[in-house]
């Protein structure tokens, strides 16, 4: 049986190396296109290729994002080129793990040819016990969840992917006919994808730099992409003491399961993490200032002469505000929740998530005291996952202010003065949008970073 691994890469010259090697224990050969990587990437893939893998390069020179559609030609190269029984889609940061090469192929030999294969991902991330020194990631990871993601990856038989009417969606995560997900049959039990995304501090700032940066940069017709690392973003411009407080996770919270390493040695990758971060970044950005100084230059944009009288303002006095590496509780505090509020979750370092309460629909009820009434101020920070999301937020039953979410998964601040009844009174933030999937039956409207309530006579 020949195996053919196809990967679509970008700026992985952490990982690229390690990555090949160990895919070489698992496939026959290996269909690799380099997305015009600046961080040494094809670097190391051509000095891979010169060393006799079975490794074949490609480019297209082509600015868009057009990941989908490159791997969907690398399946079909891996058929007519290179004799494919099987095609295994492959990011740089997927590992196969399971027994051996044998077994596979008893594997997909007993699935049969008529449906795609599917194999979890199983999720690794750095921790503070890794040992810095090993720049291999697939031997300094050593601690995963603690069971595989219901997210899955497919492998595609020779027969399906000579049907051009049937093509592997984003993320090879299924194969479709047009817009429907056709169904695909699981390996048994003990094959996973070990997933190394989590790797490093490093390689963080990079994806969520980067996939922030172009994603601004291609105006609307981006408007739906790569909505997911915006709040990292965020969190990485407003407070990067936090962002990367998030990354590592406690060593307690995950399992210790050292992935076994099919590759050998390492010759080519680099050491220097922050250093390829410059690399990867810099060319981008300048080629992004140019486009832009190109624009200007083409619309004869000219800037107005400043004004003879120029005046100057002071800045007014405001409390600080914003999240912290404190207490989590410091983050909270002021009230009681009646309903509508989820326990302290958290941190995700997937989603870039320190501690949070998820706010359900249809509405959030909190309350508190204030014996004398007054004055007090709300402040918040919060983001959905929801398009078009609202946010009405009422103080015994009189409106007090309404959020429309801008964009999915960026957050918002809000700082309210509230003007209390002497006892008890009642917030409520009623959601106009929510989440309901099979895996999660929760009404999830909001994500609440932060939620404090303070009087002057209560900090």
């Amino acid at each position: 049986m020949r195996l053919v691994a196809v990967s679509v890469v970008k700026n992985e010259a952490d990982i690229i190396e390690a990555f090949v090697r160990h895919t070489r224990a698992w496939a026959d050969h290996h269909l690799i296109f380099d997305h015009d990587s600046t961080d040494g990437t094809r670097e190391i893939l051509q000095a891979l290729q010169a060393e006799g893998l079975p490794v074949t390069l490609y480019a297209d020179g082509r600015l868009a994002n057009l990941q989908q559609a490159r791997s969907n030609h690398l399946v079909r190269l891996a058929i007519q080129n290179h004799g494919a029984d099987w095609i295994l889609p492959l990011d740089a940061d997927e590992f196969i793990t399971g027994h051996d090469r044998a077994e596979l192929e008893n594997a997909l030999q007993q699935a049969g040819h008529s449906q795609a294969v599917s194999l979890p991902l199983l999720d690794y991330c750095a921790t503070r016990d890794d040992d810095p020194a090993e720049i291999n990631p697939a031997l300094r990871l050593r601690y995963s969840r603690p069971s595989p993601s219901v997210t899955r990856k497919i492998f595609v038989p020779r027969t399906l992917a000579l049907d051009p009417a049937l093509s592997v969606g984003k993320g090879s995560h299924a194969l479709y006919h047009g817009n429907e997900a056709l169904p695909d049959s699981p390996l048994p039990p003990g094959w996973v994808l070990s997933h190394l995304a989590l790797r490093s501090p490093q390689h963080q700032v990079l994806r969520v730099v980067l996939a922030e940066l172009q994603k601004l940069s291609r105006g609307q017709a981006a408007a739906g992409l790569d909505v997911h690392y915006r709040f990292g973003y965020q969190l990485l411009a407003d407070d990067p003491e936090l962002f990367f407080a998030t990354l590592t996770p406690p060593a307690s919270s995950l399992r210790l399961q050292p992935i076994r390493y099919d590759g050998g040695a390492l010759q080519y990758t680099p050491r220097q993490e922050w250093a390829r971060v410059a690399r990867a970044l810099l060319p981008y950005l300048e080629q992004l200032a140019g486009s832009h100084g190109r624009l200007v230059d083409a619309a004869s944009v000219t800037l107005p002469p400043p004004p003879a009288d120029h005046p100057i303002k002071e800045i007014s006095a405001v409390a600080p505000s914003g999240l912290s590496v404190r207490q989590h509780g410091e983050n909270f505090a002021g009230f009681t929740a009646v309903s509508g509020w989820g326990a302290l979750e958290g941190p995700v370092p997937e989603a870039f998530l320190p501690p949070f309460h998820w706010g359900y629909a249809p509405a959030t009820v909190l309350t508190f005291d204030a014996p004398d009434g007054g004055a007090a101020r709300l402040d918040a920070d919060l983001l959905t996952y929801c398009e078009n999301q609202t946010v009405a937020f009422e103080l015994n039953a009189t409106h007090l202010h309404r959020l429309d979410f801008s964009r999915t998964n960026q957050r918002e601040r809000v700082s309210l003065p509230l003007t209390l009844h002497p006892g008890r009174n009642l917030l409520s933030l009623h959601y106009s949008q929510s989440l309901v999937t099979a895996r999660d039956p929760r009404a999830l409207a909001a994500i609440f970073l932060r939620l404090r309530i303070t009087s002057p006579d209560r900090p």
